[in-house]
Formats: structure tokens, C-alpha cells, sequence
């Protein structure tokens, strides 16, 4: 149920990854701000009411083009793209396999590129972009090709936050750090552990709480940041001794 009033009251909204973990809860965040809430993944998913759902491969530029097409024609504009969707095929870099390198790339970082790219492009009176990287960017043992990818994400956001620009649209990157969600459920006990008692806050993030800053950064209360790439991993990456 939208709430009338909301920060996104109105808007038209794109989320990829929408069927579970972020992109679900942000679908969900955002249709409670009053958007009109596109929710895209490989599967159909569920939208929040009033809303459609559509399926789609953010890496197929074809898929990509059709269902922003099909978003445009449903509600005739698009305001906002919350970008979620990607994947991880992890090994250590002495043991990971080109085709594992080439499909988190063309997931992650051709992905984000295809699905900026069909937005923007029909984003008619401004606007505002959020692509995902995560915390790994900064590096990470057994994601050479998950750390370049989110990298590659950073760099994007802020690129196309100076070409979009003057069409008034802003362009920003969430960088999550661990967060419950279906990607981290398959993660060994120990690990987890231990990538808890790394994080200053102590605990794992929820998805609830990515989706609050994706709102903020596609609403008016962030009109004037773009180009930004925020990390959102209770405090993890601060200080050398944690990174």
C-alpha cells in the first residue's frame, strides 16, 4: 500500500533484484514513499501493489531495453533506477576460472551499465540513478572478480554523474558491507563470525537499512549530491586495522 505524501510520491520507479534481500526491501521502501514501484529480476517477482512486475536480465541489453519500455508505456515517465541486481562466483585468483571472471563482470559492471544506460535515456525531466557496489571494492580475499566489478561500479556512478548532469540527473553507488540477505545465507559460520567481530557496530546489516539510504539518495532530500559512492558497513571499513 503507498503511502499519499511520501518522499517518492508520484515517481516511477525502477528496482532490479526486486525478488528478495535489497531490492526486495527497497521496492517495498519505496512504494510505501508513494512511488510507483517497476520491480524487475530473472523471474518475474512480486510487485507492491499498484506496481509492475516485470522479467528481466539486466546483463541482456534486449531484456534490459524491453522492460524499461514496458515501464514507460505502464506509467508514461520513469524518475528514479535503485539498481540491485548482480552476483559472486568466488575463488581465490590463482584458481578462478576466466568464465567465472566474465560472468560476475558482465552481471555486475556491463549490467549497470545497460540498465543506466536504458534509463537514462528516458529519463525526460531529471532524475536520479543509485547503482550498487559493495564494500569489497575496496578489496577482498577470494573476489578478484567481485572486487573489480564493484570497482568498476564506483567509477561508473561518478562518470555518469558528470555526463547526466545537465539533464538533471543524479548518479550515486551504495557500497554495502554484510547484510542478511539470500547472497550471505550460504556464508560458513566461521566466516561470518568473523566478519562480525570486524564490524564496529557488531552486528550484520538488514536490507531495511540499505533501501533507507537508497530513498534518500532517490528523493529530493539529496538534490544536491551526486557522483557519490556511500559505504554502508557499520563502520568496518573505518580505520586500517579493520579494512
Amino acid at each position: 500500500m503507498t503511502t499519499k505524501g511520501g518522499c517518492l510520491d508520484g515517481r516511477v520507479a525502477i528496482v532490479t533484484g526486486a525478488a528478495s534481500g535489497i531490492g526486495r526491501a527497497t521496492a517495498r521502501r519505496f512504494a510505501d514513499e508513494g512511488a510507483h514501484v517497476v520491480a524487475l529480476d530473472l523471474k518475474a517477482p512480486e510487485a507492491p501493489a499498484g506496481g509492475l512486475g516485470i522479467a528481466c536480465d539486466v546483463a541482456d541489453q534486449a531484456s534490459v531495453e524491453s522492460a524499461v519500455a514496458q515501464a514507460k508505456e505502464r506509467f508514461g515517465k520513469i524518475d528514479v533506477l535503485a539498481h540491485f541486481a548482480g552476483i559472486t562466483k568466488d575463488a581465490l585468483a590463482s584458481k578462478m576460472t576466466l568464465q567465472q571472471w566474465d560472468d560476475v563482470i558482465r552481471v555486475n559492471l556491463t549490467g549497470s551499465f545497460i540498465v543506466a544506460q536504458a534509463v537514462a535515456r528516458e529519463m525526460e525531466d531529471g532524475g536520479s540513478i543509485v547503482l550498487t557496489s559493495s564494500r569489497s571494492w575496496l578489496g577482498n580475499i577470494g573476489q578478484a572478480n567481485y572486487s573489480a566489478s564493484k570497482g568498476g561500479v564506483v567509477s561508473l556512478a561518478r562518470t555518469l554523474a558528470l555526463e547526466l548532469g545537465k539533464r538533471r540527473i543524479r548518479v550515486n553507488a551504495l557500497a554495502p558491507g554484510f547484510i542478511e540477505t539470500p547472497m550471505t545465507d550460504v556464508v560458513p559460520d566461521r566466516v561470518r563470525d568473523k566478519a562480525v567481530s570486524a564490524i564496529p557496530l557488531g552486528r550484520i546489516g538488514q536490507p531495511e537499512e540499505i533501501a533507507a539510504v537508497a530513498t534518500f539518495f532517490a528523493s529530493d532530500e539529496s538534490s544536491y549530491v551526486s557522483g557519490q559512492t556511500l559505504l554502508i558497513d557499520g563502520g568496518r571499513s573505518v580505520g586500517v586495522g579493520l579494512v
